[in-house]
């Protein structure tokens, strides 16, 4: 794979201006780390039209003025809803019309998604499927997925329902007649994010320590907010004649950073005495993630550094019904009988053993 750029910007200055130069743009998650950054950019970008969806009110107040204050001229809505709720949903989307939805609203935790597997089912999975219907009966040109490096050979209930996600992007290509694109992309850990590792080790040398380390070989990609949102747009406005609907697309990340070289050059640079206590792995963790998996065909497409990934099964895709049946077990069954739904879909659709997530 090519060696990593530090910015997909560097490629063309006015890349990312021309899908949305004249387009109304809605952005779910909003209020989030990556949907923030994505939004002032959108408006220094000069869309026609910026629509803000989050459920959080203060969080979504606030990118609204960020996104004012990064244009003035610009028309923004924000848009008080939660991508749960089908109905409120639907009618929001009407009232917006976009040409162009950016869907960044996930549960990403990993650790409560595994204590609290039915509310990643309703979010990471159910939610994208009342965002993308309500964008195609909205008559949205293309719609986007934000979805994670977790998505790769899942071992946590929030990296199966982000892989169920992308396939469903699939099925709903098979199962309805729509000129929507449709695309999602993969992320590493964006620094400095809402509960990323790199805040909570700051926060931890501010108190005096100790610095908590799962495990000495833990490793994980990442990438900057102003890459996150690069790569989305790039995404977007990437003419990738001849790919397969519902593609997934990553960015070459280099060498994962090992978490304990990351808290000790920051203990460092406090110039304090920190100790560093190790826990141990927690359920759902891996000590080193991947891009993608065995079950992928990975190609390169127009960007450089970004590359293309799809199931190598014509049979890995999941429809509405295979959704609608989650559901049910999401807002009625036990956690455990939740994440073991979730994965025996996943492991079908795959082809996998179910030995091979425990």
């Amino acid at each position: 794979m090519a060696e990593r750029r530090t910015s997909l910007s560097t490629h063309d200055p006015g890349l990312f201006s021309r899908p949305c130069g004249n387009k109304s743009v809605l952005v779910t998650g909003a209020a989030g780390s990556v949907g923030s950054a994505l939004c002032v950019e959108l408006a220094k970008a000069g869309c026609a039209r910026l629509g803000m969806l989050d459920h959080f009110d203060h969080g979504l107040l606030e990118i609204s003025e960020a996104a004012a204050k990064a244009n003035p001229k610009l028309h923004t809505a924000d848009i008080l809803c939660d991508v749960r709720d089908r109905e409120r949903l639907d009618a929001a989307f009407a009232r917006f019309a976009p040409d162009i939805v950016i869907h960044c609203a996930a549960l990403k935790h990993v650790h409560l998604g595994e204590r609290h597997p039915g509310e990643s089912v309703l979010t990471n999975l159910v939610a994208v499927r009342n965002v993308l219907n309500a964008s195609a009966r909205a008559g949205a040109e293309q719609f986007m997925l934000v979805s994670s490096d977790k998505a790769a050979s899942p071992v946590c209930v929030m990296g199966a329902t982000k892989r169920l996600a992308e396939l469903y992007l699939i099925g709903f290509q098979m199962e309805r007649a729509s000129a929507m694109l449709l695309k999602s992309v993969r992320f590493g850990n964006v620094m400095g994010s809402q509960g990323s590792v790199a805040p909570r080790f700051a926060n931890q040398i501010a108190a005096g320590g100790p610095l908590t380390v799962t495990h000495p070989g833990m490793q994980r990609f990442f990438m900057s907010a102003r890459e996150a949102v690069d790569l989305i747009l790039g995404v977007i406005a990437l003419e990738d004649r001849g790919a397969p609907k519902g593609a997934a697309y990553f960015m070459e990340m280099g060498e994962s950073v090992p978490i304990l070289e990351l808290g000790t050059q920051m203990i460092e640079q406090s110039g304090k005495r920190i100790a560093i206590e190790f826990t141990g792995l927690r359920p759902g963790e891996k000590l080193k993630e991947q891009l993608f998996d065995e079950y992928e065909a990975v190609s390169s497409c127009e960007l450089d550094g970004v590359y293309r990934v799809m199931p190598s099964s014509p049979d890995a895709y999941i429809t509405s019904a295979d959704i609608g049946a989650l559901e049910v077990v999401a807002r009625t069954a036990e956690n455990a009988e939740v994440r073991r739904r979730v994965f025996a879909k996943l492991d079908a659709c795959l082809g996998r053993e179910l030995a091979a997530v425990g």
